[in-house]
């Protein structure tokens, strides 16, 4: 009997799908279809005049007397150049994403340089933020670095050489944030500390021919990023020792909260409070084969971002999905050489081109390899004054002691504007043409 019931339920099923395949087909078929279409659009957007991109050198004075507070006011100053789609021709027909840019700190066998990259069209304002909290410094449009690095894995092998790489990401939600600035700070001048300083040691320690990369790609977030945090706020309100469980049910609800809670409600709350950026950073370390070290780098690395790092806050940890080392043990569990050079390829190319993710799953499922599925990256939240804390111009602390960073003695500036012009009306003419 129960054969016969399962055997017509079945057939009836079956029956059911023969004639409405096309629908379930159509169900599926059309998101795929607009999410292909979405991620062409959004190629094309990246790829037009309006993306093309400049590298800007940030040339460093022999003294700094700022502390990162200006970089995050220039942080702030650039969110105010953000784009986004806000109609359906943007967003469908145009294909606009909101642009971003990158800060970059690399080392070329030790010598220390920092670049910003940026949309052509922003050139000026971008200048206009940096000079107007950093004075001393300039900015000075040089030809990208990236063009004299092995442009591919087959280059690379060519040289001699060998690469190792990988992403960072935060170990709790955006909300909580890393140790920033104000926590290195002291009013003992013996006790101040610049912690880019340990970015700078691990970065001037390579030997001739390696080279180092870290590059933060920012994009602008919108101003109401914090809205979906409002619960956790709650939450971090309450405790387990509030009254919640008291018998009557009328009386008023109070919370006895711990320092710690306190001073974890008051950062969460003033990182909430900060204007934030799309983030991903990258790292990527390229050396001879005979001199490569890439246990230096991972250690180097773990251990400059680990001096940001609070267990009540929030942490960085590497991306293994991106990392470019594959092993036997690790997923699929085949073919571990192939993968691994797979995994570098992609990779060296997405530090080359700056890339991000794309926002549609069709658009990562088109970019991605049979070797190296491109689901791995991980962009997230950041605040103006955690970047800066990461990013930002060595202050004299660091500078004083600091023999890796070429430093210029002292910022070109205009002429005067009562200088005397002496000569006849038409080369006065010529003069201001």
């Amino acid at each position: 009997m129960i054969y016969y019931v399962i055997n017509s339920f079945l057939n009836i099923f079956f029956i059911f799908l023969k004639l409405s395949w096309w629908f379930w087909l159509f169900l599926i078929l059309v998101p795929l279809f607009k999410s292909t279409f979405l991620h062409w659009r959004q190629e094309r957007f990246r790829y037009g005049k309006s993306f093309n991109m400049i590298v800007l050198e940030i040339k460093i004075p022999r003294e700094i007397k700022q502390n990162p507070k200006a970089m995050e006011q220039i942080l702030v100053a650039l969110h105010s150049l953000r784009n986004a789609p806000g109609t359906f021709r943007e967003k469908w027909i145009d294909g606009e994403i909101t642009v971003w840019f990158s800060l970059e700190l690399i080392s070329i066998g030790g010598n220390i340089k920092f670049f910003i990259r940026c949309q052509e069209s922003k050139k000026s304002l971008v200048e206009s933020a940096f000079y107007s909290y950093y004075p001393e410094i300039e900015l000075i449009e040089v030809d990208d670095y990236v063009l004299n690095l092995p442009q591919n894995m087959i280059e690379v092998e060519d040289r001699g050489m060998d690469l190792w790489g990988t992403e960072m990401f935060l170990a709790k939600e955006e909300a909580y944030p890393i140790k920033t600035y104000s926590d290195f700070e002291s009013s003992e001048e013996t006790k101040q500390y610049d912690p880019i300083s340990s970015f700078l040691e691990f970065f001037g320690k390579i030997q001739k021919e390696e080279f180092l990369g870290l590059q933060f790609i920012l994009a602008p977030a919108a101003p109401d990023w914090n809205k979906k945090y409002e619960k956790l706020v709650e939450d971090l309100k309450k405790n387990k020792s509030s009254n919640s469980n008291s018998p009557d049910q009328n009386a008023p609800q109070s919370y006895n909260r711990t320092p710690k809670e306190i001073d974890v409600l008051k950062k969460v709350e003033e990182n909430l409070s900060k204007l934030a950026f799309n983030t991903l950073i990258r790292f990527i370390y390229l050396s001879p084969k005979p001199i490569f070290n890439n246990a230096y780098a991972r250690i180097g690395l773990n251990s400059s971002f680990n001096q940001y790092s609070s267990i009540e806050l929030n942490s960085f940890k590497a991306n293994k999905e991106v990392t470019t080392g594959a092993k036997i043990w690790d997923p699929p569990y085949i073919f571990p050489q192939k993968r691994s050079w797979y995994r570098k390829a992609v990779f060296l190319n997405d530090y080359i081109q700056r890339n991000c993710p794309p926002e549609t799953f069709m658009g990562k499922l088109i970019t991605s390899y049979i070797f190296r599925l491109n689901f791995g990256s991980k962009r997230f939240l950041m605040t103006t004054q955690c970047l800066a804390t990461l990013f930002h111009p060595p202050t004299s602390l660091v500078l004083l002691n600091e023999t890796h960073i070429e430093k210029i003695q002292s910022r070109k500036v205009g002429p005067p504007p009562n200088l005397a012009i002496f000569g006849e009306e038409k080369d006065i003419e010529k003069f201001y043409e």
